[in-house]
């Protein structure tokens, strides 16, 4: 009402501190039976409700703390889920599940936890 607008953003933690996969033990074990993990019930129940109050429910997806495939053996703290660092907006919930699923089959788990990239990188998008 007063003009003021919402933009989600999402960003996934792959460092090591959730478990190195496969084990069951890890936050981004996906479970066989369910095809589901602590990552993608969060990016469910939290992004189902906030996309509700994103005018266009697209949202740039990060991730931080994983090493990228075919890059050197360094720790990339802010990089797109969906791979295209120019234009990292997913649209709605199962876009965005679709692009985690993606990630971390190629991500690896890593570290350390370092999100100040991503802070950044969304507060620049910011207007005032």
């Amino acid at each position: 009402m007063g003009g003021l607008q919402i933009n989600v953003h999402l960003g996934i933690d792959f460092t090591a501190s959730n478990g190195m996969l496969p084990s069951p033990n890890s936050l981004h074990y996906v479970n066989p039976n369910t095809m589901r993990n602590q990552y993608t019930d969060a990016i469910h129940s939290v992004l189902g409700i906030l996309q509700n109050y994103d005018s266009d429910q697209t949202f740039p997806a990060y991730g931080f703390g994983g090493k990228l495939p075919g890059k050197t053996n360094v720790a990339s703290h802010c990089f797109a889920l969906n791979g295209d660092i120019y234009k990292p907006e997913v649209h709605g919930v199962d876009e965005a599940l679709r692009v985690y699923y993606s990630a971390i089959n190629k991500v690896r788990l890593s570290g350390p936890t370092n999100f100040a990239p991503i802070i950044s990188r969304v507060t620049n998008m910011c207007e005032i």
